[in-house]
């Protein structure tokens, strides 16, 4: 049994690609400036868990040098604070829910400078999703959208979701989605502020619909960057979020000189420190004031760690199906 106190905790762990359990694992000691966390919820990042679980990625990438096997995977995970080392501030006590970049594990020992308190009026739910609403920030802020400016997302993932709420809420006029299957993702980026939503592969073109001033693609697809480039607004910008598993397939077209496009990449890693923190802050309240849209349905799918194995084999049989995977350790 895995103890508040003691020194073992149950953790999610890829053995090898393809394979996935729950084992005990030691905590280290509490301390000082430090929180031991039990976990209330973790949300499944599920393109970049799914990469990593089933080790789709080429050699000498930064997936190689960053990921290994065994490996721990996670970093959305919201938990209530059980004891506090010493010299740790005012800022939290026995009781409080935080939020911190941690894998899916029953309890853990972190720095209380990396956890952000998540205020009474946002749920674990709703919570869980900062971790990825950081990358959709990232995002959203690489793209300069401005007021009454237009974006397109591709892909309605969870990235593309929240990179659609972030622009909805800072006043884009066109906010555009295009995603290629299921049309679960398509509504629930409609309920976050999309203006107009395309079931298509952006290689189809976007007939009837203006050239945007700005792409954000949010897909980790290699083919994308070349249909976003053809696609963009002249002396448009191209904003591509996070790593595909094999960066040397992207290609660049003659779109991008004959055009003076701006091609930026943007990554959680972009945003650290204190500037992390009052994104998350910012996160919250956004949430809390209904300002970040359609919510409430964007966890669709639940399982206990036990049922870890499952939640996986989902997703590798069908992500389009879901949205929000959480484990519930509550």
């Amino acid at each position: 049994m895995t103890k508040e106190r003691g020194h073992m905790a149950e953790a999610v762990v890829f053995p090898q690609p393809g394979k996935v359990e729950l084992c005990e694992v030691e905590l280290p000691g509490l301390d000082p400036g430090q929180l031991l966390v039990r976990t209330r919820v973790s949300l499944i990042s599920t393109g970049t868990e799914g990469i990593v679980y089933n080790g789709t990625f080429a050699p000498g990438t930064h997936w190689d040098r960053w990921f290994s096997y065994p490996h721990r995977p996670g970093y959305s995970l919201v938990g209530e604070v059980i004891d506090v080392g010493s010299d740790v501030t005012g800022d939290f006590g026995p009781g409080d829910r935080v939020v911190a970049l941690l894998g899916h594990a029953s309890h853990h020992v972190a720095d209380a400078s990396l956890c952000t308190r998540v205020p009474d009026d946002v749920s674990d739910e709703d919570a869980a999703w900062f971790a990825v609403a950081k990358v959709g920030f990232v995002g959203a802020e690489a793209s300069h959208a401005r007021l009454g400016s237009s974006a397109l997302v591709v892909g309605a993932g969870p990235i593309g979701q929240m990179a659609v709420r972030w622009l909805a809420s800072s006043g884009a006029a066109e906010v555009v989605v295009v995603h290629r299957s299921g049309r679960l993702r398509l509504d629930l980026a409609q309920a976050g502020g999309a203006t107009t939503v395309l079931q298509q592969d952006l290689a189809d073109g976007l007939s009837g619909i203006a050239p945007p001033d700005t792409i954000i693609d949010c897909t980790a697809d290699p083919n994308v960057l070349t249909h976003a480039l053809a696609a963009v607004a002249d002396h448009g910008r191209v904003v591509v979020v996070g790593d595909v598993g094999d960066p040397s397939q992207q290609r660049l077209s003659s779109d991008l000189i004959v055009r003076g496009l701006t091609v930026v990449g943007a990554h959680g890693r972009h945003l650290l420190g204190e500037r992390e923190h009052e994104v998350r802050r910012l996160f919250f309240g956004l949430v809390a004031s209904g300002r970040f849209a359609g919510m409430a349905n964007l966890v669709t799918h639940r399982f206990t760690p036990l049922d870890c194995a499952d939640a996986y084999a989902l997703l590798d049989a069908d992500r389009s199906a879901t949205m929000g995977v959480i484990f519930d350790w509550r």
